[in-house]
């Protein structure tokens, strides 16, 4: 059975403290050391990503700026990961806001099944939501991008064909999609 996973907003926030830093040591030969803080295990391939963007920014800027990777949620679990920047735990994080539940309302309007086709689309929408709106619950972070994930399936031991297959079944699910499983009585 198909099931369109609500879209698990997934945001990177960099401080704003961070313009200050690098902008008072300009003209330092101490580099930067920023951390980043993930929930992706070390071997995920947005783990793989994050670890080439922090190379390309300790070349692009000639080695001033150094950004250690914290995967597996070893400064922050994904759901800390937010305040955990926030309170100077890391530098930079990565998690999902459907793993926080409303703490970011106007943003959880993204949560819903919308029907997104995929996760480019998800991306675009989101980082397009957020710049129309600018949302104050994120105004203690300078966002740097939002990105999703696309329709999904149940993953199950056993066939799922019907509704009615999914009775007595544990579904895990994260933000919207948790009010919407409660909702199914029969399960």
């Amino acid at each position: 059975m198909r099931y369109c996973k609500l879209t698990v907003l997934t945001l990177c926030l960099l401080l704003v403290d961070f313009s200050f830093s690098i902008s008072s040591s300009i003209g330092q030969t101490k580099p930067v050391k920023l951390s980043y803080s993930l929930f992706w295990p070390a071997g995920h391939p947005i783990t793989a990503l994050a670890n080439e963007w922090g190379k390309e920014i300790e070349r692009r800027t000639e080695g001033r700026v150094a950004i250690t990777l914290f995967p597996s949620g070893m400064l922050t679990p994904a759901d800390k990961c937010y305040d955990g920047v926030v309170n100077g735990i890391s530098n930079i994080g990565s998690s999902a806001l459907s793993y926080t539940r409303g703490r970011f309302p106007l943003m959880e309007v993204l949560d819903l099944p919308l029907g997104y086709k995929n996760a480019l689309i998800v991306a675009k929408l989101s980082n397009a939501f957020y710049k129309k709106f600018q949302p104050k619950e994120l105004a203690d972070v300078k966002v740097m991008y939002f990105h999703g994930t696309g329709p999904t399936i149940f993953h199950t031991r056993k066939p799922v064909r019907t509704i009615e297959d999914l009775k007595g079944m544990k579904i895990r699910t994260t933000g919207f999609g948790a009010k919407i499983v409660s909702a199914m009585k029969f399960i």
